[in-house]
């Protein structure tokens, strides 16, 4: 028996010894090694995956990104106050181990297909993301971002970062928190930062256009990272067995799934926060369950031990699908093709990066890592940026100077057209009435005339539009605007409005407005004439020029929708007197776009460029006159 004995000893302290290489290669010490923590890891990133690819699939998905934070501050308060050291050299070199090095190969791969791509001016926006990504200050950077040119959000092969910058930032904070407070102090310090944070964040939810704000906030994310270290920190649950432990692991689980479904993302985080982070809670505390037996099945165990590069790899390949087909949902050969590359690059990123780097030694190899990225970043990248494609000309690349026109802003007298001739219509819109600055400069020469024009991005800028409707960036610009309006409407007996239908009369509220607006120009003795939208591409056709260099050849396909926009616009004005619905799409000049005579007429896929303009005003100058001066 004795020796019995020893051999049951001696299996259990080489287990033991097995676990702890094993999680040192993880990163984590042995004692906090949980497989129900890495399915839930796994729940947590197939959630984002879902919501990322198709948000209508899961609607409150992002929240998988809350039970990351949750699972971290368990996870590192755990190291901390189980034995592992506090927040030592070897903390601090373990957690850059753990997440640097499959970061930076990501940004790597990103920013060679990105100088591949992306167009020069795309490639710009990429290149300012991946310098604040790669100092951890993406939140900040996507935070303030805002540009109407600028790619989709969908498109912005960096976004995801911003989550791993709130963690590293977050990492810089905990000592804070637990290692200059006695250790009994530690549990009720935690939920004091945890409310007072709530608090914050739900205050600042409550300010005008801020919404962006908090959610990419560090201080709005804390709170989710201290209810997993409050969980460590008191220890509250370890010992839950039996029904407790069932109780609690269910109602985390409905919790949960109710989260995934009715959390508004416009109203998050703040308060809302608090109730997916409960729901990971009582998961983690309720780990001798049912459900935490059901967390460690092999397949989950192996999703969550990969979770970390399933989520660095999936937004890039997600992004540049989309950019390169121009459309956000994904068909099913992009959607194939979108799991293929995503799970083959996350398994060589888990299997020949993460894993490898882990341990000890390896830190020279990470230093060679950011000379090489460093290297391709700013010198190899954009040369390659360049070289693919020689840049146009810039009149193919704008509708005009911003700094020349009154888009967002009053810039002189706002005139165009014939400068000898007093000012005769009003002119506003939103980008599609922006674009038509030099269309009135060309057209009202040609007819001698003038018009203001005023615009603003996003915003048609009449009383009663929807402005909590448009990106926060162009509110105030869109206010602004709106409130300069006035003086000008009472100077003029005509006003020619135009907008991109397609988008704007999805919006119930602005057709009312816009129908009201209208009805009271229409009573005042007022002309109004309402510009049609112009044709719109599915794709981008600046990117479509790239990609025929790269030998992707895509035939330019009009997008469906603008002429259904152009038609609901229609039909609402339609009976009311003095107001004409003008549609110059039917006019020769669009037959090839986005072409003429071999020449690029747009920049986009919905604006015309300068030369485009100048054309377009050209061909629809004698109709336009026509209409707003019937008399002549």
């Amino acid at each position: 028996m004795p020796a019995l004995e020893s051999r049951v000893v001696n299996v259990k302290l080489l287990n033991k010894e097995v676990a702890h290489t094993l999680h040192s290669i993880k990163g984590e010490p042995s004692a906090g090694y949980r497989t129900d923590i890495q399915g839930l890891r796994a729940i947590a990133v197939l959630a984002v995956i879902l919501y990322h690819v198709n948000k209508n699939w899961l609607p409150a998905g992002f929240l998988g990104v809350d039970v990351f934070f949750v699972i971290s501050g368990f996870i590192i308060t755990s190291i901390v106050t189980g034995g592992g050291g506090g927040f030592s050299r070897s903390f601090y070199l373990g957690r850059i181990r753990r997440i640097v090095p499959a970061y930076l190969v990501t940004l790597l791969f990103s920013c060679l297909v990105a100088s591949v791509l992306l167009v020069p001016s795309d490639f710009k926006f990429f290149q300012d993301s991946f310098q604040s990504a790669l100092l951890f200050h993406s939140n900040s950077y996507f935070s303030d971002f805002g540009s109407y040119f600028a790619p989709a959000a969908h498109e912005l092969p960096l976004l995801h970062t911003w989550s791993l910058a709130v963690e590293m930032q977050f990492y810089l904070l905990l000592p804070l928190l637990l290692f200059v407070l006695p250790k009994r102090w530690v549990p009720p310090a935690l939920l004091v930062a945890i409310v007072a944070c709530t608090v914050y964040a739900q205050w600042q939810l409550g300010e005008v256009d801020n919404q962006r704000h908090v959610y990419f906030a560090l201080l709005a994310r804390v709170p989710e990272f201290l209810i997993g270290a409050w969980l460590a920190a008191s220890a509250i649950g370890r010992s839950w067995r039996g029904a407790r432990a069932e109780a609690a692991s269910v109602c985390g689980v409905l919790l949960l799934l109710a989260c995934f479904f009715l959390i508004d993302a416009a109203h998050f985080p703040g308060l809302l926060a608090i109730l997916p982070c409960l729901a990971t809670a009582l998961i983690i505390v309720g780990n001798k369950s049912r459900i935490g037996s059901g967390l460690s099945n092999p397949a989950l165990v192996w999703i969550g031990a990969i979770s970390y590069s399933l989520y660095l790899w999936h937004w890039p390949v997600l992004a540049f699908i989309r950019y390169w087909s121009g459309r956000y949902e994904l068909g099913l050969v992009p959607m194939l093709l979108f799991a293929l590359l995503t799970v083959s690059l996350a398994c060589a990123s888990y299997y020949w990066i993460e894993t490898p780097m882990r341990k000890p030694g390896s830190m020279g190899r990470l230093g060679g890592l950011v000379a090489v990225v460093l290297l391709v970043a700013f010198a190899v990248a954009p040369t390659v940026n360049e070289k693919i494609q020689r840049p146009l000309p810039v009149e193919l690349t704008r509708y005009a100077p911003a700094e020349e026109i009154c888009h967002g802003k009053l810039v002189g007298q706002c005139r165009r057209g014939d400068p000898e001739q007093p000012v005769a219509a009003l002119v506003l819109g939103d980008s599609h009435a922006a674009q038509l600055n030099y269309f009135f400069d060309t057209a009202g020469k040609q007819q001698k005339f003038a018009v203001q024009v005023i615009s603003a991005s996003n915003c048609v800028p009449i009383p009663g539009f929807d402005v909590e409707r448009i990106p926060d960036y162009s509110r105030a610009d869109c206010l602004a605007q709106s409130q300069a309006l006035a003086p000008m409407l009472a100077r003029t007996d005509r006003v020619i409005i135009a907008g991109m239908w397609q988008w704007q009369a999805q919006s119930d509220a602005f057709l009312q407005a816009l129908a009201d607006f209208v009805k009271t120009l229409a009573s005042q003795g007022k002309r109004v004439i309402v510009l049609g939208q112009v044709p719109m591409f599915e794709v981008n056709v600046q990117r479509m020029q790239r990609f025929s260099v790269l030998g992707m050849h895509m035939a330019p396909e009009f997008n469906a929708a603008w002429k259904a926009g152009n038609s609901k616009v229609a039909e609402r004005l339609s009976g009311i007197d003095n107001v004409y619905f003008l549609d110059l799409s039917p006019l020769p000049f669009f037959q090839h776009a986005p072409y003429e005579d071999g020449m690029l007429i747009y920049q986009d896929n919905h604006h015309l460029n300068e030369r485009g303009a100048r054309r377009y005003g050209e061909a629809a100058a004698p109709v336009l006159a026509k209409l707003l001066f019937p008399q002549h």
